[in-house]
């Protein structure tokens, strides 16, 4: 049977009958199909050691869409990141608890960091956001990286954030750089978890991103052997 992978996803407003809906870009769903899973998008906390139980793997995903009115109320923008934090922290924590495996993609890199004790830190702050935002620039892999393995020590990556990690996880290992020293990949010392701060997802199909990086399709179909190995 194919590998059931759980998709988080963030909050919208559903502006036809003016309720809170949760959403998940699409890109995310097409790379764990076209690697042989079946995508769940979950979404109720109440359900969160079920869904631990039902999926075979976690896909903790980017950044997700907000509401309208979040954009011009920072206290309602804030209570949808907040909930989200705790959902997804929450969601790590149980598909951890149960030894499946774990990919993070951007803000989900950032959440295994968190989760596990590290730091993050404001690239603009630093004026150094400007380097990660919209751009693409290389990837360089470290031995036991999962990438290195896959597609060589240096290959290009696109580039969608504005945080990176400051202090790493004790229980995290970096596994690849930007020429800069941002970490771009991280794995769990022991846990089948792996976090990427670029866009995987991105980076496969008819319009790759960028179109010199490699097809990562191969990536997930990775992914989707890990989480099938419980099985």
């Amino acid at each position: 049977m194919k590998p059931v992978i759980a998709l988080n996803g963030g909050s919208a407003l559903d502006w036809q009958f003016r309720s809170e809906s949760t959403v998940s870009y699409r890109t995310y769903a097409a790379a764990v199909t076209a690697a042989g899973g079946v995508p769940l998008l979950v979404n109720e906390p109440d359900c969160i050691e079920d869904y631990a139980a039902l999926a075979d793997g976690l896909l903790l995903t980017g950044s997700a869409f907000f509401s309208p009115d979040g954009f011009g109320d920072p206290e309602l923008l804030r209570r949808e990141e907040e909930e989200r934090t705790v959902f997804d922290r929450t969601l790590l924590l149980a598909f951890a608890k149960a030894g499946k495996p774990v990919m993070g993609i951007c803000l989900g890199l950032q959440c295994i960091n968190l989760t596990f004790g590290g730091t993050l830190e404001d690239m603009f702050k630093l004026r150094t956001g400007v380097e990660h935002m919209f751009c693409s620039h290389p990837c360089l892999t470290e031995p036991g990286s999962v990438t290195g393995g896959l597609f060589g020590v240096r290959f290009m990556i696109n580039s969608h954030h504005n945080r990176r990690i400051d202090r790493l996880a004790e229980d995290l290992v970096a596994t690849a750089y930007a020429p800069d020293g941002t970490i771009e990949e991280v794995r769990h010392k022991t846990l089948p978890i792996w976090g990427f701060e670029y866009h995987p997802e991105l980076m496969r199909g008819d319009y790759p991103e960028p179109p010199d990086g490699p097809d990562m399709t191969f990536l997930f179909r990775w992914f989707a052997e890990q989480c099938s190995k419980g099985k």
